[in-house]
């Protein structure tokens, strides 16, 4: 199929035109995920498209908000920080917010 074709084009078009998201400024995301931890809390796992989520920044998702106190990547491992283009499960947020 074109697919494959389509994706090689992109790829190298954002190679040759040095497209990348810029991680200095606000991070922006989805929800990919969310649910309620028993011993956590809500948890929303985040996957950042702009921008760097670090610990301590306040979070908007829908209807829900809150201080990001945790971030925690695939693997179960702390971080400070989600770069762009990182899923990272995020602690604090008021409730479960809806995913989109």
């Amino acid at each position: 199929t074109g697919l494959d074709a389509l994706t090689e084009a992109i790829t190298l078009q954002a190679e040759l035109l040095e497209l990348k998201a810029n991680p200095k400024r606000d991070a922006d995301g989805i929800v990919v995920e969310s649910q309620l931890d028993k011993g956590r809390g809500p948890v929303a796992t985040v996957l950042v498209k702009r921008g760097t989520l670090k610990r301590g920044d306040i979070v908007v998702a829908g209807a829900q908000w809150g201080k990001v106190r945790a971030l925690v990547n695939e693997r179960g491992q702390q971080m400070k920080e989600a770069l762009p283009a990182m899923p990272a499960e995020t602690l604090g947020l008021d409730g479960t917010p809806e995913p989109g």
